[in-house]
């Protein structure tokens, strides 16, 4: 989100402020613990116009300087003790600034007990062995024996021999630089540069790295801090998101004016997760609804003859029915039994097929041969009604696959909707067509029709063409039936209105072809 995004920015900003504020300052230990030529002339601004003030080196850690004017006086030192033993005459003894030179002394005793000083003037070049460039032997009282460095000298004073020893001794380095202040005057510089020891090093490493000290705790602070703002932000933030899904939960429209725009997606989500709960509830009710209409239905429609049934069998029982009516009350009684057990062995197929793990037994099939077989079957029934029937299937095989044991129970049910709800005399029609990558299954007839609001639902269980549900036919799961059929075959069924002339009741039934390669559905 642009808001975590936002302060997780400033947050970074805000350490990498801290970070670079205290490792300059650690930086500036380290520069003036180990100060170098090369640091000090970054200030030749300030040696130009002699503000010695500006240059941060005051006699402490490892380097000092001292600066002569042109006549050799001392016009500024650094500390006060290199201002006194360096002096305008002694600059001779030292390599002008890049020379890359130094001159080491050794002393060494004779078989004579006398002693012997050897100078050696060494170029250092990076990172290779130093180059020896020159040499001399001194005595005692330093007078030169031997050798080409100072030549032309016969001795060295006493102060000479001391700048260098003290050079040698403590592992030191000085140079000199020359350069003109603003006003064209020249100076020369002379730096000192000691070599630490272990010891020493450590000090001066330990003290530059003081400043973490406090850095550590500021950086804990800042993230504290942050951690605070951030979190009371947030809540600041998420207040509005609670108060539009309470107010959404409560039927409320709207969104609040002050809901973040990066929690808009999320309201929006949970509108739909309510939608889509609502929406279960709401199916959930009504098959709720159903299940208790279904009980409903069932109750009424076995009570009625099972209620003939017993009235007939206790009117026969006490011998309260005559003799010349007895078959006919039998026929009523087998009539009503047979009913009930309709109805139950619906019921009983009904609520299995809702299930959906119902087993489908199929298999490919000529579906063309399969009707012919199934209406041949029905053909005698069909008749003995005074019905007629007109058969439109194609001659080649239609492969197609299919349960025959429930595709003969949709033919069943379809052809006995006919015969319960049409006169004698009605023609039927069955006929099978190609319908690009379906086959339309067509079951017609030319009878009584059926009404256009009970078209709409007429797939419902115990929707008959009775609504007063007192003819006793049929069980009012037909239908149903037949529409479960075709959907376990991945088809569906349904009236066509108007119907196609010459028909006054059409069911149309289509079943998808299975693509190349493709078995049962």
């Amino acid at each position: 989100m642009v808001f975590c995004a936002w302060h997780f920015a400033v947050y970074a900003l805000l350490l990498v402020g801290v970070y670079g504020l205290f490792h300059t300052l650690v930086n500036q230990r380290l520069t003036e613990a180990f100060f170098s030529l090369d640091d000090l002339l970054q200030y030749q601004a300030a040696l130009a116009a002699e503000d010695y003030g500006a240059i941060p080196l005051r006699g402490e850690g490892n380097a000092s300087f001292l600066i002569f004017d042109e006549e050799g006086r001392t016009v500024y030192a650094s500390n006060r003790s290199i201002g006194e033993k360096v002096f305008f005459q002694d600059l001779d003894m030292l390599d002008d600034y890049h020379a890359g030179k130094l001159l080491d002394v050794f002393r060494e005793e004779t078989a004579a007990g006398e002693t012997r000083y050897t100078v050696y003037l060494s170029a250092y070049a990076g990172s290779k062995a130093p180059q020896r460039l020159a040499s001399c032997v001194l005595d005692g009282d330093y007078r030169i024996l031997s050798g080409d460095l100072f030549a032309g000298r016969e001795a060295l004073t006493p102060r000479e021999f001391d700048l260098l020893c003290g050079i040698s001794k403590t592992n030191s380095l000085a140079e000199k630089y020359t350069y003109q202040t603003d006003d064209g005057q020249g100076r020369t510089l002379v730096f000192f540069s000691t070599q630490m020891g272990e010891r020493a090093y450590d000090r001066a490493i330990h003290r530059a790295n003081v400043p973490w000290l406090a850095g550590v705790p500021c950086i804990l602070l800042i993230t504290a801090g942050c951690i605070l703002v951030f979190a009371r932000r947030m809540e600041g933030r998420i207040r509005p998101l609670g108060r539009a899904m309470e107010a959404y939960s409560r039927g409320e429209e709207g969104e609040p004016a002050d809901l973040p725009a990066e929690f808009t997606e999320t309201v929006a989500s949970f509108r739909r997760l309510l939608d889509q709960l609502e929406s279960a509830r709401r199916e959930k009710e009504g098959a709720f609804q159903e299940k208790q209409a279904l009980i409903a239905h069932i109750s009424h429609d076995l009570r009625t003859p099972l209620t003939v049934i017993q009235g007939y069998t206790e009117a026969l029982a006490q011998g309260r029915v005559p003799p010349e009516q007895v078959p006919q009350v039998r026929q009523a009684v087998l009539s009503k039994a047979r009913l009930a057990a309709d109805l139950v062995g619906d019921l009983f197929l009904f609520t299995q097929m809702e299930h959906p793990d119902y087993p489908l037994q199929g298999e490919v099939g000529d579906l063309a041969g399969f009707l012919r077989e199934a209406l041949a079957e029905k053909y005698p029934e069909l008749t003995q009604a005074g019905f007629s029937l007109e058969v439109d299937l194609p001659e080649e095989p239609v492969p197609l696959w299919f349960d025959r044991r429930l595709l003969r129970r949709l033919m069943e049910n379809l052809l006995n909707n006919a015969l319960q709800h049409n006169p004698p005399g009605t023609t039927l029609l069955v006929a099978l067509a190609r319908e690009e990558a379906a086959l339309r299954l067509t079951v017609a007839d030319d009878g009584t029709g059926i009404p256009p609001a009970l078209a709409r639902s007429l797939f419902q269980p115990f929707i008959t063409g009775n609504r007063a549900r007192t003819t006793g036919k049929g069980t009012g799961l037909g239908l149903s039936i037949v529409q479960r059929i075709a959907a376990m075959h991945g088809g569906e069924i349904r009236v066509v209105l108007p119907p196609h002339a010459p028909w006054h009741t059409e069911f149309a039934v289509s079943f998808p072809l299975p693509g190349e390669g493709e078995g049962a559905p």
